[in-house]
């Protein structure tokens, strides 16, 4: 059974830590009271891995150190009596730590590669929350969207301001500065998310925003694996910053592109 026990640890660490992140996950997610019941079996888990280790490694350290007081005690008295010797004697050597056995190394590497895994594969499918797996597991079909070309000439584009008589209704330079400035929405959709960002701020505007296009909330962590299925302004409209609104699906989920 002792040669069990530390693989049981190492076992019950990687479950530990794979709560743990399940706890992070649900946090982002918003949902703390899930996220509050992982932390509390991550810690239960975590105890079951390192509790007995720890005490262990306290124990060592309090005979190490009662041993040199005793030791400190006897060259004292050893002093007092004028055995000069005996009293500068060498202190008693340190208890030796228990070996970690190889298999137990490599059980512990594995384990932790596994969890890497797993976190980089939940980043990867943008941090769904793992209590509402069942809330939808088919995404609504988006919405078609339909674009009509937009063309634009050069009389059309250019807003004149005509200066006004009175002094009230005059559009000042800064006004008309920012009229100038204002960027066109182009088509994204059925881009990644990152190359529609990229196109956005192409066009001039370099803050834009992104949903969940089911409704269930998914943080996009990285863009390249979603895909824009509508946006908000149309197409041809007028924007600034932070008014390019892109609802997106993952990549591997039906978006009618």
């Amino acid at each position: 059974m002792k040669f069990v026990v530390p693989y049981l640890r190492v076992v019950a660490g990687m479950f530990a830590a794979i709560t743990l992140w399940l706890a992070i996950v649900e946090i982002v997610n918003g949902n703390f009271a899930d996220a509050i019941l992982f932390v509390a079996f991550a810690a239960g888990l975590g105890y079951l891995a390192i509790g007995k280790p720890l005490r262990d490694h306290r124990r060592r350290i309090k005979a190490e150190q009662d041993a040199i007081a005793a030791r400190a005690e006897v060259g004292h008295r050893a002093f007092l009596a004028g055995d000069v010797r005996a009293a500068m004697a060498p202190p008693p050597e340190p208890p030796k730590p228990p070996r970690i056995r190889r298999g137990v190394v490599i059980a512990a590497a594995v384990a932790g590669l596994i969890v890497l895994m797993g976190i980089i594969g939940d980043i990867s499918d943008g941090l769904d929350s793992p209590t509402k797996d069942d809330a939808s597991t088919t995404p609504r079909a988006a919405a078609p969207t339909t674009t009509t070309p937009y063309t634009t000439s050069a009389a059309t584009t250019a807003r004149t301001v005509a200066p006004e008589t009175t002094p009230a209704t005059r559009i000042s330079t800064t006004q008309v500065a920012a009229v100038a400035s204002t960027a066109v929405m182009p088509n994204v959709v059925c881009m990644d998310l990152q190359a529609a960002q990229d196109t956005i701020q192409a066009a001039g505007v370099f803050y834009s925003t992104s949903v969940d296009a089911t409704g269930q909330g998914r943080a996009q962590v990285w863009d390249r694996n979603w895909v824009v299925v509508d946006q908000t302004p149309s197409v041809g409209a007028s924007i600034g910053e932070g008014d390019p609104v892109l609802s997106v699906l993952k990549e591997d989920e039906f978006s009618g592109c």
